[in-house]
């Protein structure tokens, strides 16, 4: 049972006057305003009721304090205990100080913050002064009023987010899920100051709407950006209910996958509440939400898909091999996992006051040294106006090491892996069990929130990438790197637990005959349909590109399109939602997925002359190639892998642009071929 320096002091006044002491004297002892007085034995009456004692108040009397006996020795037994210091370090006081005073609707006093964080008032008065200089950043502002106190000033989006990212900092992902799980198991108790911050109630419900809507949608999302959403939303519930609302802000738009996730998560809160929400507190879970690893499509037929990004991830797996020699372009998991990863780096705000860098991830950089100085370097050779902290940096690095670990074979043991650092973490880590520690055939992956979910019985061995204090199963704690030392460690490990294991081969899972045959039949007509279909064609421009895209379309009546003039507003439409002229070249890709496209469609048409369009990285191409692919609506899965390789070939590789760039029917028909059959024969 954990209390504050104020609330002890409070109870051992309230011990010492077992007649009762007046809420005046309770302020000039601590020194305090009413309001704070009320709420202070407030969170008190809660805290002691499960030692059945209890606050009263007479009529005309003070605050006295009941109970048997015994249950008051034990209260003064639990006050007389020496608690865990409440912050080990100078920003963690700060933090807390900062929200404390977002949170206060009066002044607080120095001498008031001074017996809360059993420092010194010099030492609070140390701490404003540096806070003051960091709330700036946030647009926000440390008011001193002569005779009154202090306060924060500034408009609510602001004070949610720095309080959101404080209490985020506070509390370690092993700590935060497990105080949820025993808050819906009901066993919780708050010893850390942060979570005290935020309602039991309202967390619970944050954690029950978000496993309900966005199960698939956060399938990529790691254990602290799940806990990052959980306290921005549990803290947006906590002060809608005290009618603190965002103001209106109608000049900002978030994305339209975010703003889908963000609005199905508020109308299950709006229910549960039982009261509206605005648009606006909509829209800022939705911004909120764009720092987070959630899956989003990668296709250039879906609208929301970003291929300016997609550019840029492809550019800097193609620099990052030219200064390595390591060949990174064919590793498709990489690609999806960065453009995962960088998608939300780029959005992510950083916090007022920095924590420390991440000592695990230093230790990364330092492993992979050559691969890190490459990835700095172009880095900002790609994303010139980003500054990446040492944190994100190292996660980058975990990508690109995870690609160079990639060697999945067939082992003998199964083995459970609790990691809370993330997906390009889990994989490296995976990929070196399986590469280095031959007893082990399965290696599951799981995150420190999916603990509860787990049966630990059907696993072999456990490892963790963290201590987990009060954890009843043995395992054993690893670094993601899996260091020499510790794969030997590892070894006589299992000796100990399974020394009759020896490797076997894994079976390799049986597809029912029929339906293998079918997908692969289905497969191969499509892909055979494209290649007859493909052709390179010569053709009159006309005065504009979109009129050019009509004569285009206009003759593929009747055959591949049932409407031509609808495909063709979708084409243009699309061409000037982004850019998709390919940089340093003469071509673009255009396309569209419709409803009136009755067959997917493939070819090339060279132009008589040139048209100025803007190329996927800002920069205008002369364009004298169209590329020009159609697709139904909704695309079916056999047809989606296929156009899918079209797409992705066309900046895969400098020999693939050239090909696109400079090639006739037959070199381009034999590129197609082999793209074809490669996602045949893996598929």
């Amino acid at each position: 049972m954990y209390f504050s320096i104020r609330e002890k002091k409070i109870l051992s006044l309230l011990l010492e006057y077992p007649n009762g002491i007046t809420s005046e004297e309770l302020q000039d002892i601590l020194q305090v305003s009413k309001r704070t007085v009320y709420r202070e034995l407030s969170s008190i009456e809660k805290t002691i009721k499960s030692l059945d004692v209890q606050i009263i108040k007479p009529r005309g009397e003070g605050y006295r304090i009941v109970g048997e006996s015994v249950n008051l020795d034990r209260l003064k037994q639990l006050i007389k205990e020496k608690q865990e210091e409440l912050f080990t370090d100078n920003v963690q006081r700060q933090s807390a100080i900062v929200c404390s005073l977002l949170l206060k609707e009066e002044e607080e006093t120095i001498e008031g913050l001074a017996i809360d964080f059993k420092v010194s008032q010099a030492t609070i008065t140390s701490d404003l002064a540096t806070i003051e200089k960091s709330l700036v950043d946030y647009r926000l502002r440390l008011k001193r009023l002569k005779g009154r106190g202090i306060r924060i000033d500034g408009q609510e989006k602001q004070r949610r987010q720095l309080l959101g990212n404080l209490i985020y900092n506070g509390v370690s992902e092993y700590d935060f899920f497990k105080y949820i799980d025993l808050l819906e198991a009901k066993k919780a108790t708050k010893d850390n100051f942060f979570l005290k911050l935020l309602n039991p109630k309202n967390l619970v419900l944050a954690h029950t709407i978000v496993e309900q809507v966005s199960r698939q949608s956060f399938e990529q999302v790691t254990d602290n950006q799940l806990q990052r959403v959980l306290v921005l939303l549990t803290l947006s519930i906590d002060r809608m209910e005290q009618k603190q609302f965002i103001l209106d802000e109608k000049d900002s738009k978030a994305k339209p996958e975010s703003m889908q996730i963000a609005s199905q998560i508020m109308i299950k809160v709006a229910m549960a509440i039982k009261q509206s929400i605005p648009p606006q507190e909509v829209r800022l879970f939705a911004f909120q939400l764009e720092g987070v690893n959630y899956k989003r499509p990668q296709n250039i037929f879906i609208d929301s898909f970003d291929v300016e990004l997609s550019y840029k991830i492809k550019e800097l797996i193609r620099l990052v091999s030219e200064a390595t020699a390591v060949d990174f372009r064919k590793d498709e998991q990489l690609f999806n996992d960065l453009s995962a990863h960088m998608s939300a780096a780029l959005k992510r705000n950083l916090t007022v006051i920095q924590n420390a860098n991440n000592p695990l991830l230093q230790k990364i950089r330092e492993k992979y040294q050559k691969l890190t100085t490459a990835i700095i370097k172009e880095l900002a050779v790609v994303f010139p106006g980003h500054q990446f902290t040492a944190d994100e940096l190292g996660y980058v690095v975990i990508h690109f090491a995870t690609s160079l670990e990639r060697n999945p074979t067939g082992r003998a043991l199964s083995a459970l892996v609790l990691c809370s650092s993330g997906i390009g973490t889990a994989r490296i880590l995976e990929s070196r069990i399986h590469k280095y520690l031959t007893e082990i055939e399965k290696v599951q992956v799981a995150k420190i929130s999916e603990m509860n979910q787990l049966d630990y019985k059907s696993y072999d061995l456990i490892l963790a990438t963290v201590f987990l204090p009060g954890f009843q199963v043995p395992y054993k704690v690893i670094s993601p790197l899996l260091l020499d030392d510790e794969i030997k460690e590892i070894k006589d490990y299992i000796q100990t637990l399974h020394p009759e294991k020896t490797p076997e081969l894994a079976d390799e899972p049986e597809q029912e005959p029929s339906e293998a045959f079918d997908v692969i039949y289905e497969t191969m007509r499509i892909a055979n349909n494209l290649l007859q279909s493909f052709d390179v064609k010569s053709f009159q421009a006309r005065s504009t590109i979109e009129q050019t895209l009509k004569e285009i379309i206009d003759p593929l009546q009747g055959t591949f399109v049932s409407d031509a003039t609808l495909v063709t507003e979708k084409v243009i439409q699309r061409y000037l939602v982004a850019p998709i002229g390919v940089p340093n070249t003469n071509f673009a890709l255009f396309h569209c997925a419709d409803v009136h496209v009755k067959e997917p469609l493939f070819t090339i048409y060279d132009l008589d002359q040139k048209f100025l369009i803007q190329g996927m990285d800002k920069k205008s191409i002369e364009l004298t190639r169209v590329l020009l692919l159609l697709a139904p609506d909704p695309i079916p899965e056999s047809q989606q892998h296929l156009l899918g390789k079209i797409s992705s070939s066309v900046i895969e590789s400098d020999l693939n642009t050239e090909i696109y760039k400079f090639g006739n029917k037959e070199i381009i028909y034999q590129l197609l071929s082999s793209l074809f059959v490669k996602e045949i024969r893996e598929n």
